[in-house]
């Protein structure tokens, strides 16, 4: 996510994505942190041949294995496997045997490499290409880059922080409770999952999957979850973080305590039927403008 410290918080009524179902579709009230966009710190730079080094450890049978429900789950998604996510991971195990060239990844990003990245690269490119549906390109991209990430992280990174194993933090994590009432939406780009340096997965490591769920951008299955999420809440109990100065400010605590005055008590049971959902973009700033146009059409 990028890396800005608001002092408050700024407020624009938008509709929802018209992609969604538009019988029931539900406008969201946008949330903006109120700063300029700060300069992205430098990335770090991880060495390729650690990298290749530990996934060349695993064998070639182990990288062609479709991933499992357990799997796909142990990386902090609460969803089932994204139907094309599946589809193209059966595809690469076909390229192997059409080619007769296997699997290898290295570098950062689970990266395919060898003959076999030449053949797949050329194989996957036709297929962009013959895809008319702007919507259906999103889709297969989004899939093809976690289906890489996926084969290509499996036995080096650990499925909880996403660092290298011998580098594993879990241990020093604490799990504690989000308010009740409270439901963050990790909205993150696909070239983000699975990234060492990512510090959005610290959301559902600390609070749960079920209080900070993942929403992968441009994987249908993730995104129904959450418009559907969206539209049972109401558009009142849906707010998006994304960094604007052109707005006034509003505090956080506005939030909580807009319309009429209730209690304590009454406002925690509604809250618990229909909690405050916050998303927050995960992204480059490049990547992430494409995410908010998403969320704001």
């Amino acid at each position: 996510m990028p890396p800005t410290h608001p002092p408050s918080l700024q407020f624009l009524n938008l509709t929802m994505p018209i992609h969604v179902r538009p019988a029931c579709a539900v406008p969201a009230t946008r949330c903006f942190l109120a700063s300029s966009p700060p300069t992205m710190p430098a990335k770090k730079t991880w060495v390729a041949s650690r990298a290749s080094t530990a996934r060349e450890s695993s064998s070639v049978a182990e990288w062609a294995k479709g991933v499992s429900l357990e799997e796909w789950q142990g990386w902090g998604t609460s969803s089932s496997v994204p139907a094309m996510v599946a589809e193209i991971i059966r595809g690469f195990r076909a390229l192997e045997q059409e080619t007769n060239s296997s699997m290898s990844f290295g570098g950062l990003g689970g990266k395919l490499q060898g003959s076999f990245k030449v053949q797949e690269d050329i194989k996957h490119r036709a297929l962009y290409n013959s895809l008319r549906d702007s919507e259906k390109k999103l889709q297969f991209f989004s899939a093809r880059q976690i289906a890489c990430r996926l084969l290509g992280s499996r036995g080096y990174l650990c499925q909880k922080c996403w660092l290298p194993m011998e580098d594993c933090m879990c241990s020093k994590l604490v799990p504690c409770s989000l308010w009740c009432g409270i439901k963050f939406w990790l909205y993150m780009h696909p070239k983000d999952f699975l990234r060492q340096n990512n510090t959005g997965k610290l959301l559902w490591q600390t609070f749960g999957s079920q209080a900070a769920t993942l929403c992968l951008f441009g994987i249908h299955e993730h995104e129904e979850i959450m418009w559907d999420a969206f539209r049972h809440s109401g558009k009142n109990m849906v707010w998006f973080l994304y960094p604007n100065k052109s707005l006034s400010p509003k505090s956080a605590q506005d939030i909580f305590f807009e319309g009429p005055s209730t209690g304590l008590k009454d406002q925690k049971v509604v809250l618990e039927e229909k909690p405050l959902n916050f998303v927050l973009i995960d992204g480059t700033w490049s990547n992430s403008a494409a995410m908010y146009r998403r969320l704001k059409v």
